[in-house]
C-alpha cells in the first residue's frame, strides 16, 4: 500500500503502520531465535518478549481502529535487514555460548531501532495532540527499554 505524506498526521499512521509491520514481524523471526538459545534465561527473556510483541500488536491496532486507519501489509524493510543479517551471523556461530552471546547482541540491536520508532512515533502523536496515543505509544516504548536492560544483565 503506498501512502502519500503530505500532513504530520499522514506521517504519524506511515510510522504507526511501520511499528505494526516491525512487530510482526519480529513476532515471526522469534522461535527460529530462541531455538538457537542454550542459556535458559535468555530463552526466557524471548519467551516473554514474543508474547508481550503479540500484545503490542494488539494495542497498535486498535490505534489504527480508533481512526478507521488500515494497518497495510507491506513489510518493514528495515527490520527485515536486521533479522536476516542477524540470522545469517547467527547460523554461523558453532559454540553454544559465544552464540548466546551474539542473540544478545542482534536483540539489542532491534530493541534500539524498537526503541527509536516508538519514540518518534509517540512524540509525533503528543505533536498531533491525540488523547490516548501518545501514552500508549510511550509504554510500548517502555517495554522495549525494560527488554532491552533485561539482555544486558545477562
Amino acid at each position: 500500500m503506498q501512502i502519500t505524506i503530505t500532513t504530520p498526521r499522514d506521517l504519524f499512521f506511515d510510522q504507526l503502520r511501520n511499528l505494526y509491520r516491525m512487530e510482526a514481524q519480529l513476532v515471526q523471526s522469534m522461535p527460529c531465535l530462541i531455538a538457537l538459545c542454550t542459556n535458559d534465561l535468555l530463552r526466557e527473556i524471548l519467551e516473554n518478549h514474543a508474547h508481550e510483541n503479540g500484545i503490542q500488536i494488539a494495542e497498535i491496532l486498535k490505534i489504527f481502529e480508533r481512526h478507521n486507519q488500515l494497518p497495510g501489509e507491506d513489510s518493514c524493510k528495515d527490520i527485515a535487514g536486521l533479522i536476516e543479517a542477524g540470522r545469517s551471523r547467527l547460523q554461523a556461530v558453532e559454540v553454544p555460548h559465544t552464540r548466546d552471546l551474539m542473540v544478545i547482541a542482534h536483540c539489542l540491536r532491534i530493541e534500539h531501532f524498537e526503541m527509536a520508532a516508538y519514540e518518534t512515533t509517540s512524540r509525533l502523536a503528543g505533536r498531533l495532540e491525540m488523547m490516548y496515543e501518545p501514552g500508549i505509544l510511550a509504554d510500548l516504548h517502555a517495554e522495549e527499554k525494560d527488554m532491552a536492560f533485561a539482555l544486558l544483565k545477562l
